[in-house]
């Protein structure tokens, strides 16, 4: 598997902007604000912030940033869901270790073949953090009724404090987990296939149109039928 990564840091980030590849942001010294598709998050310096491939996102952030870019090639594609929303994780142990390692690398030699192959163990613990019983079974099951109660049991804890662990992994609730991984799901339908918006509704867990449609609005900004009708996510289809 390559391993290309573009590791820079930056003395600001401005505007709305996508990329064509994954992206690891991490503030070196205040809080940063991130817009990334409908959800605004705020990510200290002892956090870092994933953002998938080709989502628009906003950043209006003045000081050091460490910006880490990969190929898509990079993500083995079994990972591929876990890794279609964005992901605020708090940094300790030995993420923040690698962080630190990565900073000090560059510092020395922007192109160590080091720094890569720190990142790419990043990269591994990122995927590790997402790979609890519950967070993989949202992933492989998100088309079925899933309910808290049940993900807590998975893990074998209680809901409250399941909660309290879920936000900690991903940076989100449970709820709003699951219903970004069923609409990013539902866009890929969206864009390229000629199923119905309803058939796609049913498809990604939902029970009914007008319930696919407001959770669809809530993370895109626009109605199922607006997000296919749009020029720019159309593509051909055979």
């Amino acid at each position: 598997m390559k391993q290309m990564v573009d590791i820079r840091v930056f003395d600001e980030c401005r505007g709305a902007h996508s990329h064509e590849h994954p992206q690891i942001l991490v503030p070196l010294r205040q809080t940063m604000r991130v817009l990334a598709g409908d959800a605004e998050y705020e990510v200290t310096p002892q956090e870092l912030c994933f953002i998938p491939a080709r989502m628009l996102h906003r950043c209006d952030y003045l000081g050091k940033l460490l910006a880490m870019n990969l190929s898509e090639d990079m993500a083995d594609s079994k990972d591929a869901v876990l890794l279609s929303s964005p992901m605020v994780i708090s940094m300790h142990g030995q993420i923040l270790q690698l962080v630190d390692l990565i900073q000090a690398e560059l510092k020395q030699d922007p192109n160590s073949r080091s720094v890569r192959h720190l990142y790419a163990y990043l990269y591994s613990k990122l995927i590790e953090n997402c790979a609890a019983p519950s967070i993989r079974y949202i992933g492989e099951h998100y088309d079925l009724p899933i309910t808290v109660n049940q993900l807590a049991g998975i893990e074998r804890y209680n809901v409250t404090y399941y909660n309290g662990w879920f936000k900690q992994k991903t940076g989100f609730s449970p709820s709003f987990y699951l219903r970004c991984i069923r609409i990013n799901r539902a866009k890929e339908l969206l864009t390229n296939t000629r199923y119905s918006v309803m058939e796609i509704a049913v498809m990604v867990g939902y029970s009914s149109n007008s319930t696919f449609t407001r959770a669809f609005h809530s993370i895109c900004g626009m109605t199922p039928k607006e997000y296919r009708n749009c020029p720019c996510f159309q593509k051909s289809i055979g």
